[in-house]
């Protein structure tokens, strides 16, 4: 395909120029006026040039052209347009100026041609990069910056030039209205060739020869003998170069010539001829002259692209044709036709409106039949395959150069009457006819019998022939009945719609306006397609030699090839995979219906004959032209919001660009409405997007970042692109979503989020005050009602029984043990002191003026024991909970120095250190035992036990243990954090003052 696309077929000059595609464009439809020249580059793009400026056209839209890649186009005044090889092309001005606009979108100017040289009419390449120019001041080579005239000193004679061509021998023509000249290469000088009216456009045949395309004349020019070298073939592309006045043969030789002397005149193979002159007005073809066939009678020029495509500029308009896939059979205008073929396999066709028959041909004009004998209303063929022409009164049947009449039933008065037949067809035991008179009645062995003589379901409304005696029946009712020899077989077929046309073959299919379905047992199961409207109202199937099925429906013919249809017949949930094939290949209307005929039949040519409701129409299934042309993908631009941006490196969308749309193009010529196109923006779609025949791409809501987006096309006929067109892009991200703008917000809920900790924090410690402000006041009230009545009664009757010990003998034994339990009746009291002096002890506010009472209390109950206190660093205010829970342990500390320890001195140290509060209680003593410090206190005692409980609420660490001289050691460890009341920033304080 990609050697050989450029070598497409040109149109078939066979087919009449009515029955090609014409499509015609004007300013109506967007096109520009007064088109001068056309041209094709290798991208495909078709460029025409205006009085108005410089124009591209993809197929379906056309658009003024301005380089992406900067300058401009002179001036609009263009003359003509030359494409060359590389993708540049050369833009010639009316007004004596030249321009060159490169493949990357470049245009550059020659500023050696200027107006005072007149309009640039002709402009060619040769073989060593030069220009040869043709203007109304002479002729021009232009070459590495030098610009020489060649007048008679050269050979060429006085101005003005008219064309200049290059032959497929490298030889250089050049004309003027004096002559025709050949350049010799070796001197360097033109030579006049011998040759009459050389005024007109120089043109090539495929086979090399150059003709004069003149004012009503194509006149070959004589091949001079200085002729030499090898003939190298036309380049494939040579037609789409450059646009033609006067005529352009085309790649088969057929002459499109413009002079004739109005419209378009087609000669067919007039590229071949041996003639020495042309003259289109008398030896057209065929021709469009007449105003309603082209937009203007005027052809200014031609130009065949590398599809294959004849493309006519206009006074008007733009107009294109091209082949259809399906033409015309060309019978009368009458649509109530009926078709069916012989046992040689020559097909007719019935018009019962015109009651005539005609014989059908591949290559030729339909014959009406010239044995008519009677006025004909319907065609069909019986088991033999032998023609039954149905008439008024008889059916006429044809075999074998034999015909048989066969009468219809006599009427009630026993004489023959006509009757209106609206169909017959042979089962292989009954001829069946219907008819408006007699309704549905068959013919059994050269009897007539009625519909009542049948076990026939009731409403027949479609029927087709199966195997002898057998029919398939549709009713009305939604019902398909299969008749076999008088037998009857019902099956619902309802869920499948209103039928349509009923096929026979391997399996049953039923078609309906709901789509197609196979008969499977005995459910009918729709076949699955991807547009299911593609297998509605189909009325009509053929199958031909290469096991192709083709069908006639609504939207026109469906092409299956055998692989597709065996693989959805061996798979019931596969998709049909298919072909369609319609307005735009010429299908006229829809399939036909009302006749409830089968409304396809194949001849042994291969050829398709089709009913449809504008008339019979045909398709050469052998002579399926396919567009082998690769198509080429441009992307155009990109547009974000009001700002366009032109596809190119580097491309930066500005903030804000999350919502856009990428434009795209694939210049296709022939049917670019069934050009596919598939599209992925990588880094967004995950997978390609199918966006059909649509050229743009539309993102919304796309995140800043870089990004790749690539698209490619497939033609009409499956030809993928080779390659994919790329634009990388980056979208700029706004302020809000930048890096750092995230990192400000995360620091900022970060901060709200720590706030409502501190919010939190000071609820709860809020509530931890309250509570232990209930708890304060519930110790006041216990130490309260200690000491005011508890204590109180206690040392009363301590008072009252020293007063019997006084009374009793000193030395008595009875006063001794009462002196003994008196003794430690005070020690009790004592005891109950300390514990309602631990009760108030958080009045204190401080843990040292705490452990200095205690300390005065325990040293009174113990003259002989020394107590020193060592405070360390600044005082810092303790938290609440610290302060009362370090005063518990360190009251607790020294009692138990006091009480158990045995020694002569104690120690307590308060440090206030910037990371951590310490309190260290140690003595001089027996310490503490090592049974003790392994059980972490001592049985029924739980002195050590609430320490540890108290060091734990407050977060703290406690050690017990032995100190290195000797003797008891307790430490208690806060972290500044839980143990100091620290001040509140102002901004805090300012916060929590408005809470």
């Amino acid at each position: 395909m990609l050697l050989f696309h450029g070598y497409a077929s040109a149109l078939n000059p066979t087919i009449r120029l009515e029955d090609y595609n014409h499509t015609k464009w004007t300013t109506r439809d967007g096109a520009p006026a007064a088109i001068t020249s056309m041209a094709q580059t290798t991208d495909g793009w078709l460029w025409l040039g205006t009085p108005n400026g410089l124009y591209r056209f993809d197929g379906l839209r056309f658009e003024r052209f301005k380089p992406p890649g900067g300058g401009d186009i002179q001036i609009p005044r263009i003359y003509g347009l030359i494409a060359q090889p590389n993708g540049d092309l050369y833009i010639s001005y009316m007004v004596g100026s030249l321009s060159v606009l490169h493949k990357n979108g470049v245009i550059e100017h020659f500023p050696a041609f200027t107006p005072e040289m007149g309009g640039v009419r002709t402009v060619v390449v040769d073989k060593d990069g030069s220009l040869w120019v043709t203007t109304p001041t002479g002729l021009y080579r232009y070459f590495q910056g030098r610009l020489q005239r060649f007048g008679e000193k050269e050979g060429f004679s006085e101005p003005p030039a008219i064309n200049v061509l290059i032959d497929q021998y490298d030889q250089l023509w050049a004309s003027s209205d004096k002559g025709l000249y050949l350049l010799n290469r070796s001197s360097g000088k033109f030579e006049k060739i011998a040759m009459e009216n050389t005024a007109g456009s120089l043109i090539q045949s495929p086979d090399g020869r150059i003709w004069v395309a003149g004012k009503d004349r194509v006149q070959l020019v004589p091949n001079p003998a200085a002729t030499s070298g090898p003939s190298r073939p036309r380049p494939a592309d040579f037609n789409q170069r450059e646009s033609r006045y006067g005529g352009q043969f085309d790649r088969d030789g057929n002459l499109w010539a413009s002079l004739c002397p109005r419209g378009i005149c087609l000669l067919a193979g007039a590229g071949h001829t041996q003639e020495t002159q042309l003259i289109p007005s008398r030896q057209a073809t065929d021709k469009f002259d007449q105003p309603w066939q082209m937009t203007a009678l005027v052809a200014i020029v031609v130009l065949e692209d590398r599809e294959g495509n004849i493309w006519i500029a206009t006074q008007r308009g733009l107009e294109r044709l091209r082949e259809n896939k399906i033409v015309s059979a060309k019978l009368p205008e009458n649509k109530d036709f009926s078709m069916a073929r012989d046992g040689s396999g020559q097909v007719w066709a019935v018009d019962r409106l015109a009651e005539t028959a005609w014989q059908l041909f591949p290559n030729a004009p339909p014959l009406l039949d010239p044995l008519k004998s009677q006025p004909y209303q319907f065609v069909a063929h019986d088991r033999d395959g032998a023609l039954l022409l149905a008439g008024k009164r008889e059916i006429e049947r044809r075999y074998k150069g034999e015909i048989q009449k066969i009468p219809y039933p006599p009427g009630r008065d026993g004489k023959p009457v006509d009757m209106d037949v609206a169909g017959i067809m042979d089962d292989g035991k009954v001829l069946w006819m219907a008819t408006r008179q007699t309704g549905l009645i068959g013919l059994v062995e050269g009897k007539w019998l009625p519909r009542a003589k049948f076990n026939l379901p009731p409403r027949i409304f479609l029927s087709v022939r199966a195997a002898a005696g057998q029919l398939w029946l549709a009713c009305a009712d939604g019902s398909i009945n299969f008749y076999d020899n008088d037998k009857l077989t019902r099956y619902d077929g309802s869920h499948i719609g209103l039928a349509t046309g009923i096929f026979v073959g391997p399996k049953l299919l039923v078609a309906s306006d709901k789509g197609l379905a196979v008969l499977e047992g005995t459910v009918f199961r729709p076949l699955k397609v991807a547009e299911p409207d593609v297998l509605s109202n189909i009325s009509g199937m053929a199958v031909t030699e290469d096991g192709d099925h083709w069908f006639n429906g609504g939207k026109g013919i469906i092409h299956v090839r055998r692989d597709d249809w065996q693989a959805v017949m061996d798979n019931p949930e596969a998709s049909l995979r298919y072909e369609l094939i319609d307005v735009l290949e010429g299908y006229p209307g829809q399939a036909d219906l009302l006749s409830r005929l089968s409304t396809i039949l194949v001849d042994p040519n291969g050829l398709l004959w089709i009913l449809t409701t504008e008339g019979m129409v045909r398709l050469d299934t052998r002579q399926i032209k396919r567009n082998m042309t690769v198509p080429k993908v441009e992307i155009l631009g990109l547009n974000a919001g009001a700002l366009a941006f032109p596809a190119q490196p580097g491309l930066r969308l500005p903030p804000a660009s999350q919502s856009f749309n990428i434009q795209f193009t694939t210049p296709l010529l022939t049917k670019p409405e069934r050009a596919r196109m598939q599209y992925q923006l990588v880094g967004v779609d995950a997978t390609w997007q199918e966006a059909g025949p649509r050229r743009t791409a539309y993102y919304t809501n796309v995140e800043p970042g870089s990004y790749r987006f690539l698209v490619k096309a497939i033609n009409e006929d499956g030809v993928g692109s080779d390659g994919e067109a790329a634009l990388s892009f980056e979208i700029e991200p706004t302020f809000m979503q930048t890096w750092w703008f995230k990192a400000l917000c995360l620091l900022a809920i970060t901060a709200l989020l720590y706030l409502l900790y501190l919010y939190r924090l000071r609820i709860a410690t809020a509530r931890m005050m309250e509570r232990f402000d209930v708890r304060t006041a519930e110790r006041e009230r216990i130490a309260r009602t200690l000491h005011d009545t508890f204590l109180q009664s206690i040392h009363a009757i301590v008072l009252r029984f020293h007063l019997v010990a006084m009374e009793m003998p000193e030395h008595s034994n009875a006063r001794n043990k009462l002196l003994n339990v008196l003794s430690q009746a005070d020690e009790a009291l004592n005891e109950g002191r300390s514990q309602v002096h631990e009760l108030r002890n958080h009045q204190l506010g401080d843990i040292e003026v705490a452990i200095s009472e205690a300390s005065q209390l325990l040293m009174e109950a113990h003259p002989g024991i020394v107590f020193h206190l060592n405070v360390k660093g600044t005082r810092i205010p303790l938290q609440a909970q610290a302060n009362d829970e370090a005063s518990g342990i360190a009251c607790e500390s020294l009692r138990n120095a006091f009480l158990h320890a045995g020694g002569s001195t104690v120690h307590a140290q308060l440090e206030y250190a910037d990371t951590e509060f310490t309190l260290l209680v140690t003595d001089d003593g027996k310490g503490i035992s090592e049974e003790v410090l392994k059980a972490g206190s001592k049985p029924l005692h739980w002195g050590m036990t609430g320490m540890r409980e108290r060091a734990a609420r407050i977060g703290a660490r406690l050690e017990i243990g032995n100190g290195a001289n000797g003797g008891a050691r307790v430490a208690l460890i806060i972290p500044a954090r839980r143990a100091y009341v620290r001040k509140q920033r102002s901004w805090l304080r300012w916060w929590r003052s408005a809470k």
